[in-house]
């Protein structure tokens, strides 16, 4: 069987998720080609097939180019390229935009696949009609972005992606229950496959046994959804209590200069570091040497740097964002407490710094078994296997 992965470049080696599924399907017997949305040198033995630039140069080369590749692709995908272009058409789109679809998914229609699997539902966007113009299924994964944030810019957005679609993987149950609101279908088969660690690339940290200046860790990008105000608000109400800390924000973003504006007015610019883009090793020895790692999102899909400290055994503070309920157990692996809620979460880091070392043992033992028992990456393998081995046309 062979699986087309669209995505919008060949994931980093930081990207453990898509690695990890990109590593699994291949050890499964699948042969998978990437496509991509631009240009990428190749990586290992992994096909890639970039799309073609809607905007290069003049206006003379670009006609060039978009004359050469419509040609090219009904000359030699000409059954495929008529099939797009119709459905295109029998959607509503004109003429222009019909043909222009085909050039957008020209690097897609050339090649035979089975499956056609797009590792965001964004992805899917302007390509609601590949598959079925090549005989190929449709799945979709719905990530995070996906479905919080990109549907309420752009209301109805994926009513074609739904009615295209012959199965959705999702990270968590929250992320398929709220697409089902924006009308995905409830009869649509649909797996969760959550993130996964290694645990042998993860392993156990030893815990200091006296955490009364803790050492705190959030990895994340720095934008809005990330909620990174709570967490310095927090840091504010600590310091105010003589606490001495250290807390460390790994990422960057677009909200970078204004969290830093914030850390500057609340004089906390010795305590709080912007430690920048981090390589995947950087990270996990940055959390090795933590004691509590924060997520105060107002929404996460599931969030694979929570799950990657529980392996640690780092004792994990999360908001009450759906996503993250179903990645820590309250009381057990880790604490859940209300976004936007700075007070409440100063008041949890508190507890965990004058908790015992046999307490914060056991969350950490907890932590640690959990994702070993439950988030393993040789199981993700396994089930994206089954996902698409189980893969049938819609009735």
């Amino acid at each position: 069987m062979r699986i087309g992965l669209v995505l919008p470049e060949a994931p980093q080696y930081s990207e453990t998720f898509f690695n990890l599924k990109i590593k699994g399907l291949k050890e499964s017997g699948f042969d998978v080609i990437l496509f991509t949305g631009n240009k990428n040198k190749k990586i290992s033995d992994l096909e890639i097939r970039s799309a073609y630039p809607v905007k290069q140069g003049n206006i003379f080369s670009q006609v060039i180019m978009f004359v050469y590749v419509i040609l090219q692709s009904f000359l030699f995908s000409p059954k495929r390229s008529f099939n797009l272009f119709r459905f295109e058409f029998k959607d509503g789109k004109n003429f222009n935009e019909s043909i222009k679809s085909v050039y957008f998914n020209a690097h897609i229609i050339s090649q035979d696949i089975d499956i056609l699997h797009f590792g965001f539902t964004t992805m899917a966007l302007r390509r609601e009609n590949t598959a079925k113009s090549i005989g190929a299924l449709m799945s979709v994964s719905l990530r995070g972005y996906d479905i919080n944030i990109y549907p309420l810019k752009n209301p109805g957005c994926y009513k074609k992606v739904w009615e295209n679609t012959d199965k959705v993987h999702s990270i968590s149950e929250y992320l398929r229950s709220k697409a089902v609101r924006y009308g995905l279908s409830e009869n649509t088969p649909y797996k969760k496959i959550t993130p996964a660690v290694d645990p042998d690339k993860f392993p156990l940290a030893e815990l200091r046994k006296n955490i009364s200046s803790p050492r705190i860790l959030t990895v994340g990008r720095l934008n809005w959804i990330k909620n990174y105000e709570t967490a310095i608000s927090a840091m504010k109400l600590l310091s105010d209590d003589g606490v001495n800390f250290e807390y460390t924000i790994v990422g960057d973003g677009p909200e970078t200069e204004r969290l830093k504006f914030a850390v500057y007015q609340y004089n906390l610019g010795d305590k709080i570091i912007f430690a920048g883009k981090k390589s995947h090793e950087e990270v996990k020895e940055l959390m090795n040497k933590a004691d509590i790692y924060l997520q105060p999102s107002f929404e996460e899909g599931f969030c694979v740097s929570v799950l990657e400290a529980q392996a640690v055994g780092l004792m994990c503070i999360v908001s009450d964002a759906e996503g993250l309920k179903e990645n820590v157990i309250d009381g057990e692996t880790g604490w859940v407490v209300p976004k936007r809620d700075f007070q409440t979460f100063k008041n949890k880091i508190t507890e965990i710094t004058d908790m015992s070392y046999v307490n914060r043992k056991k969350i950490s033992d907890n932590a640690r078994s959990r994702v070993v028992k439950d988030f393993k990456a040789e199981d993700q393998k396994k089930y994206f296997k089954e996902f698409f081995e189980t893969m049938t046309k819609k009735p």
